[in-house]
């Protein structure tokens, strides 16, 4: 018995000691694990911090303040109002690139030159077209540098000179301050616009046409500022060279008030970019160079990496596009700084902003005049640009919605003419802030008040104020459910032929296939011999959602570029890790087909990538202290109304929450996007922005209060009147909706609401800066340019108004019963 004891404690004990061993070696390993582990990540640290240090941009540094009369930028302006030196075209040869343009043409001073803070360019034209257009399209392109407390620049007199104190009091020792001479950029602008508004030219009857400004605002955001060659300013030039297109073949088609107009295209610029990434990115350039002269052989046969397209990448490419990911994730930890920066900025630029209004005449009190204002004026912010302006005018919004009368009194611009966000990198709660104000003044369910008032509190003639337009991540908003496939009946209206353009073509195909088809065959349950019209219309909401379904897997296989700076790194940065999550989890699934999702895949392989990629989807998701809070973790674009849960999407209902995105842009008939060389901008009929007068309005007459209206679903033409002898134009150069198409949820604003909130498809923004699209360029300016809604005719003045007839008095009916005696 002692020794069977004996034994076996001798076993455990030899047990405890191997649990003992085994739990040091666990424990050894797993402190030298987390010994690596933290100097690998104080090595990636100190890796980061280094190259931050040596790539780092100089704070407070001007790059375009050179003073417009000296003598590198020659702009001095006549007492007509006129440039004593021509405009620069030079960048026309070299694709619009200034650092090209200042290397190989080094006897032009072009590296000095483009220091001005006023520069006049062209774009001359290869040839006279059948429209007649010769003339070269020229604008002109000023600067606004901030510093980071928000002060401005003064201008220098050249690169290595700054003015002397007394320099500076000769050009204000003028008794009429109309005759002092520019000391900042801002003042050098202004009069470069006073002086447009002086000049006159002939046209081609001997009469003499005013000139007027067209002012185009850029503001910048997050990894960039105003140096030479950065891509931002590269970008503005064309956009100013499209607009002055659109203006010249306005004026061709006779829209005369185009005539006169010059444009003026407006560099924002502040220290966006913290750090230099083309010294992280040259280095892959050159061995992309390199690799590519030897591997790549025909360039035409590969992708190049900006558009999409269904060839592979080129190796010079696919080497670059490394540079270009290594230098995103350094500057990637630069967004915790930039962007409060951005926001104490943002009242110095709208003041600015605001003297630029006064000078062409549309600050507030001058509002309800506009229309007749021959100066237009638009400002765009992009990514941490868009948080500037929101920051900026949010305040001023929310007032002014509090302030609003209502009845159908017209809600006027808060900057400029129209307002304009691309991919902003702000709180989605700047703009549902400005929505709850609108949502405590109107009526949308029944027992909150006059619902027909709620219609009318913005006039049916309104137009929007304010657009932010994001590249969306999914389609529709909250994705695609089961039911939906199942309503798209792919497999049923693939029986009906590949080639149907149309749900009127369909509905033929449909009474045809029932005549031939073939026993077991069917589409509806229910289906007739003879088909009625209610039968062909239910086929029009699955065709739709079949067409759509099928453009999104046409997508997926070319790759869906979606903004990921605001959808997937503006939560990192604000604490919520729920869309990483999200999109790690969707990894496996998303790479196949839209209605394909909802089962596992026949390979073994991919049914366990696919759970292994949901488990880490699923933990990232549900780490703790995360921020909850949407509003402030998710920027404007990508805050949706959620779907409802109990229709699908042939079944509108409202949103329980009726706050985010509240329209769909996408091009027209799912076209591919386009964008035009810069040389080729004066000629290329590709690039025709058409006259879209009162498109808005018909969109709106087409549907019940407005609701839900289609850009591509217009009511017949309005007649001409004395406001409008031209009567209405066409179609915009991009789809638009109120509310968002097949998704099963009602709009969440009135159709005549002034903020636009729109989900925009890469067919029209593609990416985080993928806004150089020419239909979208043309788009929205096509508000600006044209009319887009038709204003009602004033009322004629009480003294030309005919007399009152006097009113008859009150008969009784012919078959009313007659009362005798007194009434009670």
């Amino acid at each position: 018995m002692s020794a069977r004891l004996a034994s076996a404690t001798a076993s455990l004990r030899s047990l405890s000691f191997k649990i003992l061993a085994g739990l040091r070696r666990a424990a050894h390993f797993i402190w030298r694990a987390a010994i690596i582990v933290v100097r690998l990540l104080l090595l990636a640290f100190l890796t980061v911090l280094v190259t931050a240090w040596a790539i780092s941009t100089p704070k407070d540094h001007p790059y375009r303040v050179l003073d417009p009369d000296s003598r590198d930028c020659n702009m001095r302006i006549g007492e007509n109002g006129n440039y004593a030196s021509p405009a620069w075209n030079i960048l026309a040869a070299y694709g619009n690139a200034e650092n090209e343009a200042a290397l190989k043409d080094e006897a032009g001073r072009w590296d000095t030159r483009f220091q001005c803070a006023i520069q006049r360019h062209e774009v001359p034209v290869p040839r006279a077209d059948d429209n007649n257009r010769s003339n070269a399209l020229g604008y002109t392109l000023a600067f606004l540098e901030f510093k980071e407390d928000g002060e401005p620049f003064e201008l220098i007199k050249d690169p290595h000179q700054l003015f002397t104190m007394n320099e500076l009091t000769d050009r204000v020792s003028y008794i009429e301050r109309s005759s002092w001479k520019p000391i900042t950029q801002l003042e050098a602008l202004n009069a470069h616009l006073r002086s447009v508004e002086k000049r006159t030219h002939a046209d081609e009857f001997g009469n003499a046409v005013k000139h007027s400004n067209y002012v185009i605002v850029f503001v910048h955001g997050w990894r960039h500022d105003a140096s030479i060659g950065d891509g931002n300013v590269t970008d503005l030039r064309a956009y100013a060279a499209h607009v002055a297109r659109y203006l010249r073949d306005r004026c061709i088609a006779g829209e005369s008030e185009h005539c006169g107009r010059e444009v003026t295209a407006v560099y924002v610029g502040w220290r966006g970019a913290r750090l230099n990434e083309t010294r992280l990115h040259l280095p892959f350039i050159a061995m992309g160079n390199s690799v590519g002269a030897l591997l790549d052989g025909d360039a035409s046969q590969c992708s190049n990496g900006v558009l999409p397209s269904e060839k592979p990448l080129c190796w010079k490419n696919w080497i670059n596009s490394w540079g270009d990911s290594l230098a995103s994730g350094v500057v990637t930890l630069t967004l915790f700084d930039r962007k409060p920066v951005s926001e104490y900025i943002a009242p110095h630029a709208l003041m600015a902003l605001r003297k630029i209004e006064q000078v062409l005449s549309k600050q507030p009190g001058t509002k309800a005049k506009q229309r007749d204002n021959p100066n237009k004026m638009i400002v765009i912010g992009h990514s941490l640009g868009g948080n500037m302006l929101a920051t900026a005018l949010k305040d001023h919004l929310i007032k002014a919605v509090h302030n609003h009368p209502g009845a159908n009194a017209y809600f006027y611009p808060p900057l400029g003419d129209l307002v304009v966000l691309i991919n902003p990198a702000a709180e989605a709660s700047k703009w549902t802030d400005v929505q709850r104000a609108v949502w405590e003044k109107v009526a949308f369910f029944e027992g909150e008040g006059d619902l027909m008032a709620g219609h009318r509190f913005f006039p049916a003639h309104q137009s929007p104020v304010v657009i932010s337009v994001t590249s969306a991540y999914s389609w529709p908003p909250g994705g695609i459910r089961p039911g939906d496939c199942a309503i798209a009946m792919r497999q049923k209206l693939s029986l009906l032929g590949q080639d149907v353009n149309s749900p009127d073509e369909i509905c033929a195909r449909y009474k045809q296939f029932l005549e031939a088809k073939k026993p077991g065959e069917f589409i509806f349950h229910d289906e007739t011999p003879n088909p009625d019209e209610r039968a062909c219309g239910a086929l029009r909401t699955p065709f739709a959602l079949d067409q759509a379904v099928a453009n999104i897997d046409r997508k997926k296989k070319i790759g869906i570029k979606s903004d990921l700076a605001t959808y997937l790194a503006f939560p990192l940065f604000r604490g919520d890790l729920r869309p990483l999550g999200a999109m790690i989890a969707g990894v496996a699934r998303d790479l196949r087909a839209a209605c394909e999702n909802f089962s596992l895949p026949e390979n073994r392989q991919d049914q366990r990538a696919l759970r292994f990629w949901q488990r880490v989807g699923e933990f990232v998701s549900d780490l703790p202290f995360q921020n909850t809070d949407i509003e402030s973790s998710r920027t404007i674009g990508h805050l949706d109304p959620p779907r409802s849960s109990v229709n699908l999407v042939d079944t509108l209902r409202m949103p329980a929450r009726q706050l985010g995105t509240t329209h769909e842009i996408r091009s027209i008939r799912w076209a591919p996007p386009s964008q035009a060389d810069y040389k080729d901008i004066p000629a290329d009929p590709s690039l025709n922005c058409a006259v879209s007068h009162d498109w808005l309005t018909r969109a709106r007459r087409a549907q019940t209060n407005g609701t839900q209206w289609e850009s591509a679903m217009l009511a017949l033409p309005l007649d001409p009147d004395s406001a409008n002898p031209r009567g209405s134009g066409g179609h915009p150069a991009v789809e638009m909706t109120h509310g968002f198409r097949l998704a099963g949820m009602l709009p969440i604003t009135r159709a005549n609401d002034p903020f636009w909130n729109m989900r925009a498809y890469d067919d029209v923004l593609m990416s985080h800066g993928g806004f150089m699209f020419s239909s979208f360029i043309c788009a929205i300016n096509q508000f600006v340019m044209d009319r887009p809604t038709r204003w009602p005719l004033p009322t004629p003045p009480a003294e030309l108004q005919s007399p009152p007839m006097p009113p008859e008095p009150n008969r009784p009916a012919a078959d009313a019963p007659k009362i005798r005696g007194r009434a009670k």
